[in-house]
């Protein structure tokens, strides 16, 4: 029988971010998609209303998915020690290739020696949070010191080939909807360091951490660079039933209620998803901090990239209790507990 962890001795010593270099508005994409939206009747403001999202930032279209991960890493190495670092996971949903693993490319970009352990994790939106949980079990192991998280994504060669199957002749409001969700995706990159929170007092720490899936349902959402097939609503529905589920067993195994959390780091695809997520956990919507309106739907970036701009902003404080959570096409979720120490 699994059995969900609880660390003893694993913080996030270090953390970063990077941003797609441009910025598409959701006004943009109404209008290159002008001609379909007329036909389809559908209303000035339709894309915005229905997710939330203003805009998102987008990487040029050959700019591959490492490079996010690379520039992210890089910011950390100013006050960090690379030397130290013993594992590196690649958790991006876009790879560079089919093969080598993009984390080798992320190694050698980043100077990092031969005895380093790097590999590719995947699992959907969720590889960032269970690239966390990986690195804090070797670590409590006694199987390494220090591990380098990473994630990547660009969706510009997505959304492009969504936009161009759209503007089609003949394309259903049934097709315009399986696609709907290529439409929120945004760009980014992001990375963290875990390592022994003895070591570093004053770093979050990790605390425990509850996962469950629903592999029957991994047909609601299917894609590639070539496109991604949605079924939306049934995606929602089962998406937070799954999540419940989850939350039901952090309160059975570590007694998590409604109010356990200070702030809620999540997955995010739409207001929509996010708003729901809320309601059937019965979490407080003000406690859930906010990145779509502004960068979309980021896969397995968005967690990370939400936390570090929360913490720029000053949202995340001594004694907070962080819950980082998601769902993930598969269909999977993962919530993790972290705290923060202090005041000191």
């Amino acid at each position: 029988m699994r059995v969900e962890p609880r660390f003893k001795n694993t913080a996030l010593v270090a953390w970063a971010r990077d941003e797609g270099f441009d910025r598409l508005s959701s006004d943009s994409l109404e209008e290159a998609l002008g001609p379909l939206l007329e036909r389809l009747r559908l209303p000035k403001g339709f894309i915005a209303s229905m997710t939330g999202i203003l805009a998102r930032p987008l990487y040029p279209a050959d700019f591959p998915p490492s490079q996010g991960a690379i520039r992210a890493s890089k910011k950390l190495f100013d006050s960090f020690d690379p030397h130290q670092i013993d594992l590196l996971y690649s958790t991006s949903v876009g790879r560079d290739y089919l093969e080598p693993s993009t984390a080798s490319i992320i190694q050698a970009a980043l100077g990092l020696g031969p005895m380093v352990k790097s590999l590719d994790l995947g699992s959907a939106c969720l590889g960032f949070i269970d690239g966390l949980e990986l690195a804090a079990l070797k670590i409590e192991a006694g199987l390494a010191q220090y591990a380098l998280v990473t994630a990547g994504e660009n969706s510009r060669p997505l959304l492009e080939n969504t936009l161009t199957g759209l503007l089609e002749p003949g394309v259903t409001v049934r097709e315009f909807f399986k696609n709907f969700a290529s439409l929120t995706l945004g760009s980014g990159g992001a990375a963290m360091i875990v390592g022994p929170a003895d070591l570093h007092p004053q770093a979050p720490k990790l605390i425990s951490m509850v996962s469950l899936s629903d592999a029957a349902n991994n047909h609601l959402c299917r894609g590639d660079f070539s496109g991604m097939q949605t079924d939306s609503a049934a995606l929602l529905e089962a998406g937070v039933a799954l999540a419940q589920a989850t939350f039901t067993k952090g309160a059975s195994n570590f007694g998590w209620t409604k109010d356990t959390f200070d702030l809620i780091v999540c997955h995010q695809v739409s207001e929509a998803n996010t708003r729901r997520f809320s309601q059937v956990l019965e979490l407080d919507w003000d406690r859930l901090i906010k990145t779509y309106p502004h960068y979309g739907n980021m896969g397995p970036v968005a967690v990370p990239f939400t936390f570090d701009l929360a913490w720029e902003r000053g949202l995340i404080r001594p004694g907070h209790r962080v819950g980082l959570m998601g769902i993930g096409s598969g269909l999977c979720c993962a919530m993790m507990e972290v705290l923060i120490p202090g005041p000191f």
